[in-house]
């Protein structure tokens, strides 16, 4: 996906501080993609920023830079304590401002089309590949580390980013990447009398291998019948 660059010389950001980024924090925008582009880069906002803006039409727009502090989530250290994410606790009296990344998303209530989602569920996996890049870790992709505005302002923000939003399908989506990414690692060598003969896939107890190159290895014949979809092996 194309990400538009849309921050100019009047979009709010500061130094991080030397912080990594370690969460994301999503948000509603409460109005368009048009006004919200209006705001982060109007010389009047003297108050707000984002790193990320996501449109109804799948759209991705950047603010903020992001090893650059967006102001997004900041608090008071007072008002960390009154925080519900885990990890905002744990970060204090730190501003979540130095360490998290934000998206903004077009809209009012969390409702998000098919094509914002899935532009979302691909600018949460780039954010977290861009602080690996930049970092050396990338940000872990878990209801811990993918939190809403309104667990790190429940005052303030009750809501955001809305009570639609597709948090439930968001994190499976993250958990099926995750059992992907472990059965992609899980490759095994198949040798036969110590000898190499193929890889094959560990899954659950089961090696998944071709059965031409184990059985071949043998000394078996192997004859694949196209009408009736069928290997046979013979010795």
């Amino acid at each position: 996906m194309q990400i538009i660059q849309k921050g100019n010389q009047h979009t709010n950001s500061s130094s991080r501080d030397g912080h990594a980024p370690i969460a994301i924090v999503d948000h509603i925008s409460g109005g368009t993609m048009g006004s919200m582009d209006a705001w982060f880069t109007s010389s009047g906002n003297e108050q707000s920023s984002a790193h990320f803006g996501v449109s109804k039409t799948g759209e991705i727009h950047q603010y903020v830079p992001i090893d650059r502090m967006a102001w997004a989530n900041g608090l008071s250290v007072a008002s960390i304590a009154k925080a519900t994410a885990p990890l905002i606790k744990e970060q204090s009296p730190t501003n979540p401002n130095k360490y998290t990344v934000s998206i903004e998303h077009e809209g009012t209530d969390g409702t998000l089309t098919e094509a914002q989602f899935a532009a979302t569920v691909w600018l949460h996996n780039y954010i977290s590949a861009e602080i690996q890049r930049l970092y050396g870790k990338p940000i872990t992709l878990d209801e811990k580390h993918v939190i809403g505005h309104f667990q790190v302002d429940p005052v303030r923000k009750p809501y955001c980013p809305g009570l639609k939003f597709p948090w439930s399908r968001l994190y499976a989506i993250f958990k099926s990447k995750e059992v992907d990414e472990v059965k992609k690692d899980v490759i095994v060598s198949v040798k036969v009398n110590g000898k190499r003969v193929a890889d094959g896939v560990l899954d659950g107890g089961v090696t998944y291998t071709p059965a031409r190159a184990v059985a071949e290895a043998l000394g078996a014949t192997v004859l694949y019948d196209a009408k009736t979809n069928t290997v046979n092996i013979t010795k």
